[in-house]
């Protein structure tokens, strides 16, 4: 725990343990407390800064020249991050380490790990470089401890059963047979019931286009370094998250694929029932339901601002149980009709949600709503009502 900027920041490794200790100013004891993001948009939010820390220094020429994550300081109220390693920060020719004074861990890029043992085999000291696919595979290793508050990616049933005399020598057998302890249908080196608890726990917990990131930046041991996701891969992960978590004015909290799937295509909140009605572009999809919020990167051109809103579902006055998507944004949508209609949706104005509408946003792609029943109406004719402002819901 650091203090910084009257702010409270808290370290990768106080975040992976999820308990600091604090000194009672009465008993002067330490007294254990739980160490959490406030939200999941707040922990969303600490990743996003982090990944962008690394792509404002990549921008410039520069890898992160160290393998300690502890410069990393993160506000668990609102997911701000600070860093405190800039001086590391070096230009790719000079990002060096020095065989003579390295820490072995798991944040060393396997190859770094081989060039150092072929070093001390050689008897030489020359310093190993660092580098753009060095920082991926750290990044890499980073977020997965951040995420699922645990340890090295590879530490399964393998590692833990072997008794290792050095951290040269974990590192080494980590770098040479490693394997991801969450690869798909690999129970040889998975996870260890009553150690990696929080892990086996974690994993359910997050959407599986978060797990195949993982499983692809630690394939092989996480000795593919063409595989390793860059900082575009992980905004564009981070954004989906954003955008796929969902909170339920009843309490629910979850990623959308704890949502109930319904037999027309629908999904339901699993605690209140609320019905979601999904647009698909045949690739992605957006969630519609009362009091849902549309993004920048949803429907704007900018794929990485998940903060703006650009779309409200809305209800209509007139009809109650009738929504529909208003534009609060200033580009121009268009509404393709079942009857074969095309309508432009302007800011202020408001397309219904129908079955078999389609919707194109700034951005050209075709979203399309198909569901077997739709506000119970058969007509696909659009009532003036929502031509112009509507109310929130």
């Amino acid at each position: 725990m650091k203090g910084i900027n009257g702010m409270e920041m808290f370290s990768l490794r106080e975040i992976c343990e999820e308990r600091v200790l604090r000194k009672d100013k009465v008993t002067g004891q330490a007294i254990g407390e739980t160490v959490c993001f406030s939200s999941m948009e707040a922990m969303i939010d600490g990743a996003l800064a982090f990944v962008r820390c690394f792509e404002k220094y990549h921008s410039l020429g520069k890898v992160y020249g160290d393998c300690d994550p502890e410069h990393f300081f993160f506000n668990l109220e609102n997911g701000s991050m600070h860093f405190t390693g800039a001086d590391l920060m070096k230009e790719e020719a000079e990002a060096v380490l020095d065989p003579e004074r390295v820490v072995y861990s798991e944040f060393l890029a396997p190859e770094i790990i081989e060039e150092l043992d072929a070093r001390r085999q050689e008897e030489k000291v020359d310093p190993v470089r660092f580098g753009l696919s060095t920082d991926r595979y750290f990044m890499a290793v980073f977020l997965f401890e951040y995420f699922f508050h645990t340890g090295s990616p590879f530490e399964g049933k393998r590692m833990v059963n072997r008794v290792f005399l050095s951290p040269e020598e974990k590192e080494l057998f980590r770098a040479r047979e490693g394997a991801f302890c969450m690869e798909p249908g690999d129970h040889e080196n998975g996870p260890v019931t009553g150690i990696q608890d929080k892990l086996i726990r974690y994993w359910q917990e997050y959407p599986d286009f978060l797990q195949k990131m993982f499983q692809r930046a630690f394939l092989s041991g996480g000795i593919m370094e063409q595989l390793r996701p860059t900082d575009v891969d992980w905004k564009q992960v981070l954004v989906h998250m954003a955008m796929d978590y969902k909170e339920c004015a009843c309490g629910f909290r979850g990623f959308s694929f704890r949502l109930l799937p319904q037999e027309n295509k629908t999904f339901a909140c699993p605690k209140c029932g609320k019905i979601y009605y999904p647009l698909s572009d045949g690739l992605d999809r957006i969630l519609l339901a009362p009091g849902e919020k549309l993004y920048a990167c949803q429907t704007g051109r900018k794929p990485f601002d998940k903060d703006t809103v650009t779309g409200l579902v809305v209800e209509n006055r007139q009809h109650r149980g009738l929504f529909g998507i208003k534009n609060v944004s200033e580009g121009e949508w268009r509404g393709f009709f079942p009857d074969h209609t095309t309508k432009y949706i302007n800011k202020g104005q408001v397309i219904p949600i129908w079955s078999g509408m389609t919707l194109s946003f700034e951005r050209g792609e075709d979203w399309t709503l198909r569901v077997l029943k739709m506000n119970d109406r058969k007509d696909a004719e659009q009532p003036e009502s929502f031509t112009g402002e509507e109310e929130e819901v």
